[in-house]
């Protein structure tokens, strides 16, 4: 049982947004893929008289530890931090928006710029009670102190992030040269990738999407227990809902240079698809992914959104299961992510034989049916 319903339970269902028929154009010439999510969406919207449950509800603690929020340029990273100041207070978060920003904390600025000593960073966190830490910095900079669980962020359709950035600095930084000049410059090439390098993207404790904020918001505000309202800050556009158009050469010509993002969001998006689909059925959403896998073995891990409890799960060879597990293994190369269970989250399965080439093999969570990865076997 998912326990009683509160208001906030029943507001959160409510904001779900449509997108707009031109947005969805630019973005299906990316990947069609966050097409199909709209498409999904609309079939769900008929049957959203559901009770969605928050970490109180199924039995674990509310969180109580700081956010670690990683903000990507023009993603709604500042309407999100704005509404996270104003519900946690502007005293409980703490900004690093580099050395020469106005907007970073003083305590980022004595502690990592002048004394780098992180530690003592964590201990003056943990004094003063700072809830929420935000920046344009990159997520491995603070995923050791507070967990890749805490860790938040947004990633938006990559060639619309470039051109929103592009605007950005057009308006307020007094750019004077044309699109491509911009597009080609280095820092603005696969800003997702670059600021999320080094961490595997299943572990990261949610990614929302700008196209889907309000949804987002919602699935974000369940997971944690905070009630963070949708704020309209920083439009570059009097019409949010009209996408960038740009000439198909230069379209063509930044979708190759952000290949990586590309990818990485097409990844995102069917993560996030996975994850909505639990969160309407008020089910838990399991972090994991298949680590290896070869003829003879399998490892990975997995930890759940919420909670501590070891997660079991199977182990299917061509759709036919041969083993459950439990995810209770030390994994030494997660440690740097401060992960749930003090790091005790991997699985391993010896095969009773070796597999041949091309068998197909999966890991799903035993309590959802959710799958964490699938793989053929590969043999050298």
């Amino acid at each position: 049982m998912l326990g009683n319903v509160n208001k906030w339970q029943k507001f959160v269902i409510k904001r779900f947004i449509k997108w707009p028929k031109k947005d969805i154009s630019v973005r299906k010439s990316l990947s069609g893929i966050t097409t199909e999510l709209s498409c999904e969406r609309k079939r769900t919207e008929l049957d959203l008289d559901v009770k969605l449950p928050m970490a109180e509800d199924m039995g674990e603690a509310k969180n109580t530890k700081a956010l670690f929020f990683v903000h990507i340029p023009k993603t709604a990273g500042t309407s999100f931090r704005k509404a996270a100041e104003e519900y946690f207070s502007f005293e409980s978060v703490c900004y690093d928006y580099s050395l020469d920003s106005a907007e970073t904390s003083d305590l980022v600025r004595k502690f990592i710029y002048e004394e780098k000593d992180y530690l003592g960073l964590n201990t003056a966190l943990s004094e003063t009670e700072i809830l929420f830490i935000s920046g344009h910095v990159p997520a491995k900079k603070y995923v050791h102190l507070l967990g890749a669980s805490q860790l938040v962020t947004f990633l938006r359709d990559p060639v619309q992030r470039v051109l929103s950035e592009y605007n950005h600095f057009l308006r307020h930084k007094n750019y004077e040269g044309d699109l491509p000049s911009f597009y080609r410059k280095p820092q603005f090439i696969n800003r997702h990738s670059k600021m999320l390098h080094g961490l595997p993207i299943e572990a990261l404790g949610f990614i929302g999407l700008t196209e889907d904020y309000d949804v987002s918001l919602s699935q974000l505000n369940a997971l944690f227990g905070t009630a963070f309202q949708r704020r309209k800050l920083n439009q570059g556009r009097e019409a949010k809902d009209k996408a960038y158009e740009v000439p198909d050469d230069q379209l063509k010509e930044m979708q190759e240079l952000n290949a990586v993002d590309i990818a990485l969001y097409q990844k995102v998006v069917e993560l996030y698809k996975q994850r909505y689909a639990l969160f309407v059925k008020g089910l838990p959403y399991v972090h994991g992914t298949i680590q290896q896998l070869n003829s003879k073995v399998i490892k990975g891990w997995a930890w759940y959104a919420q909670g501590e409890r070891a997660v079991t799960i199977e182990v299917l060879v061509d759709d036919k299961k041969v083993a459950d597990l439990v995810a209770n293994d030390l994994c030494p190369g997660l440690l740097h992510l401060s992960p749930p269970r003090n790091g005790y989250i991997g699985f391993h399965y010896r095969f009773s034989k070796p597999l041949g080439a091309g068998v197909n093999v999966s890991v799903r969570v035993s309590e959802t049916e959710q799958v964490l990865g699938q793989q053929e076997v590969v043999v050298v």
